[in-house]
């Protein structure tokens, strides 16, 4: 699969350099080259290089020791007196040693080791999750930018012919000043809506660029911000299971219940401290001094700590308040999450509503608006009028435009709370 992702990243990256992106390519894109996907990826490198390390303490350990003096004094006794020689010494010998029995303090090690790996891979599942809802966000906040300025436009031309018009029926002595005026500051109003909001569509696009680490001008499909609206469908009939749906599946639960069992491992370890150690240890070595001669031992070494100064004691306290915190900690996360959870369901769904009922204004104000500009040229409406009715169909489309970017954002909200963040075969590769 190796040569597949390197080739679909290819392709995908020449797709953006041409200026054409889909919301699967920038998903893609920003997975495979953002820093902080990267940096978690390090993370988890080094909790699998952690475990490695602690796993070692199951097993013998075996030395190599030498030293030389090229000078050393050696004390001899001799018929009750002492006397002393200079000498070069050399010795080298193998040792080993084994714990025997520690109480199972090294396996409750290793298994803290193993809920640091689980911890580290949640966060970096968490973490892409994140950065896919970014890509989404950003992606239609675009598109919905450029539905603003499709109304800007709109309202723009609106006022621009009325205008026009006004100017027409006040020089035949139709029309007075005032609706002149109304009209050209109620164009030139919109045509500055029109220039902020291209403004910000720079600067999403730039957002959007920088997050998926593309450096070439980005067009995105704005189809498919339609095509997702209509697909987006989702119902929680028991909210019971909702919720241990999120307990389960989201990572951030996932890596707090990983922290847990990495603090009860090691309260256990601690907890076991002052019982001691029983080890296995051996050598063999060659002296070269005075004389010369082969050196062995071998056998069991045990440990019993009688005394260090409370040190032991505190530990074993601090692991039991860190495992207690780590409950803590997930429960007040649960409750968030649930909540946030619950919101952006709710948020889905209020957004159904306003799409609908929106869509109905707009039907209705544009047929008002058209009787409206009627009435007024035969004198039977003021200015006032067309400019509400105008102002009612602006509103409209934007609150329009707004639902169908809130149903989005709380969709890329419930994906990422419930891990489904990547849910297709491009970002599984």
């Amino acid at each position: 699969m190796p040569s597949m992702k390197f080739f679909l990243l290819f392709v995908f990256t020449l797709s953006a350099s041409a200026g054409v992106l889909t919301l699967d390519e920038a998903v893609l894109m920003a997975l495979k080259s953002h820093p902080d996907v990267q940096s978690a990826s390090l993370k988890v490198e080094s909790a699998n290089a952690d475990t490695r390390s602690i796993q070692a303490s199951l097993y013998p350990r075996i030395d190599l020791n030498a030293d030389y003096f090229p000078t050393k004094t050696f004390v001899m006794p001799s018929n009750g007196t002492f006397s002393t020689r200079q000498n070069n010494a050399f010795h080298a010998d193998v040792s080993a040693s084994y714990t025997l029995w520690d109480f199972g303090r090294n396996v409750d090690r290793r298994q803290a080791a193993g809920y640091n790996e689980e911890e580290s891979a949640s966060d970096k599942v968490s973490l892409e999750n994140s950065i896919i809802e970014q890509v989404w966000l950003r992606y239609t906040t675009v598109a919905y930018l450029e539905r603003l300025i499709d109304t800007a436009q709109k309202s723009s031309q609106f006022y621009k012919e009325q205008y026009h018009q006004s100017v027409k029926m006040r020089e035949a002595g139709l029309k007075t000043q005032a609706d002149e005026s109304r009209f050209k500051a109620s164009w030139m109003e919109a045509d500055e809506h029109l220039r902020a909001t291209r403004a910000e569509v720079d600067k999403t696009l730039l957002a959007l660029g920088l997050l998926v680490g593309s450096n070439q001008p980005i067009t995105i499909d704005e189809e498919d911000f339609d095509r997702r609206v209509n697909a987006i469908s989702y119902t929680a009939d028991d909210l019971g299971l909702l919720r241990q749906e999120l307990s389960k599946n989201n990572p951030k639960l996932i890596a707090l219940k990983a922290i847990i069992d990495h603090s009860k491992a090691l309260s256990d370890a601690a907890s076991k401290e002052a019982y001691g150690t029983v080890s296995l240890v051996g050598s063999y070595g060659h002296d070269n001094s005075l004389s010369s001669y082969d050196s062995s031992q071998i056998g069991v070494k045990g440990t019993i700590p009688l005394y260090d100064g409370g040190k032991m004691s505190a530990d074993a306290q601090k692991s039991r308040i860190a495992f207690t915190l780590a409950q803590k900690e997930y429960e007040s996360a649960e409750r968030a999450l649930w909540q946030e959870l619950y919101g952006a369901i709710i948020d889905l769904k209020r957004s159904d509503e306003t799409i609908a009922t929106k869509t109905g204004v707009i039907d209705a104000t544009q047929r008002a608006l058209s009787l409206m500009e009627g009435r007024y040229a035969q004198g039977l409406a003021t200015y006032i009028d067309v400019l509400e009715s105008q102002s009612v169909l602006e509103s409209a489309r934007i609150a329009h435009a707004e639902a169908k970017l809130q149903k989005i954002r709380a969709w890329a909200q419930i994906r990422r709370l419930l891990n489904k963040g990547c849910d297709n075969d491009i970002c599984k590769n």
